[in-house]
């Protein structure tokens, strides 16, 4: 038995190493291409070239991409309005999604099923292009940043799983916080958001990152050019690189300005979600649990 034994643990451990290279390689195929983006940003056009597009590693290193990007004028205002709708939307986001999970998972709210049903069909059937643009239109909100976080303040799916989640929490809890005299309001800031943590984070993640791609928003309602997104800047700096080729003060080398404002882009996003992964991977898995 004990030889029996002492020969299953070279296999436990033949094992271990093959998940760990299985692991190790997803791990590159998923870091490489931002890797890539990277190298072709900081490379010279005849190793991009040459190479067709993919690169191990840079032999000569050069950030006059990145030089272009950011001696642009309006680079820093185009951020700054980009963190504003990012980080006031996702806020608003969250309220209002909040309080509409809330009240949609309660029992005692007259007329739920009814109201679940109006929000599952909003989730299929959209009221259009046109008639929103009207809309947004008639509450004056074109020009404004308002008109990039308003009509979209609530997500249909992401409203149904925090209604999920709220869904397994113990009713019980909330039973005894009205027995003890606390509000709804109470019950929901002090009772059930102290456990929604996760579900938060998911949720913030989410809406995070759809509020910083903004991108179809701005060319919809935004005509003034001073209110622009860091997504549709980076698009008209690319597109402005390509017309210059025909004049005397050349840009850097299309591929690298292109790879260097997707880095520009998605850096901030990479930098975040390392913080939030733990929170992420629970809530999403705690509020699909139950339908």
């Amino acid at each position: 038995m004990v030889a029996l034994s002492n020969s299953k643990k070279p296999k436990a451990g033949i094992v271990d190493v093959i998940i760990a290279v299985i692991l190790l390689v997803f791990s590159f195929t998923t870091l490489y291409p931002f890797l890539n983006l990277f190298f072709v940003s900081v490379s010279d056009i005849r190793d991009v070239v040459q190479n067709g597009g993919i690169i191990l590693f840079p032999n000569d290193i050069n950030f006059d991409a990145y030089s272009y990007v950011f001696r642009h004028a309006q680079l820093l205002s185009a951020y700054s309005f980009t963190i504003l709708i990012t980080v006031l939307g996702t806020i608003l986001n969250l309220i209002m999604t909040t309080l509409g999970a809330y009240v949609l998972s309660s029992r005692e709210m007259p007329g739920r099923n009814f109201l679940m049903t109006i929000v599952l069909i909003t989730m299929f059937f959209s009221g259009g292009l046109i008639p929103t643009y009207l809309v947004v239109k008639s509450l004056h909100l074109v020009n404004t940043m308002w008109a990039l976080i308003l009509p979209g303040l609530v997500s249909t799916w992401l409203l149904i799983l925090m209604r999920n989640f709220f869904q397994g929490i113990p009713m019980a809890l909330r039973e005894s916080a009205r027995m003890d005299g606390a509000s709804e309001i109470a019950i929901l800031v002090r009772v059930i958001l102290p456990l929604s943590l996760p579900m938060l984070a998911t949720l913030a993640l989410f809406y995070g990152v759809a509020h910083w791609n903004e991108y179809t928003g701005v060319v919809l309602y935004i005509n003034n050019n001073k209110i622009v997104t860091l997504q549709v800047l980076l698009r008209n700096m690319y597109a402005a690189a390509t017309m210059e080729l025909d004049s005397e003060r050349l840009p850097p080398p299309l591929d690298s300005v292109r790879a260097a404002t997707v880095m520009v882009a998605t850096l901030p996003i990479i930098c975040v979600y390392p913080f939030l992964q733990k929170y992420f991977v629970q809530g999403m898995m705690v509020g699909s649990l139950k339908g």
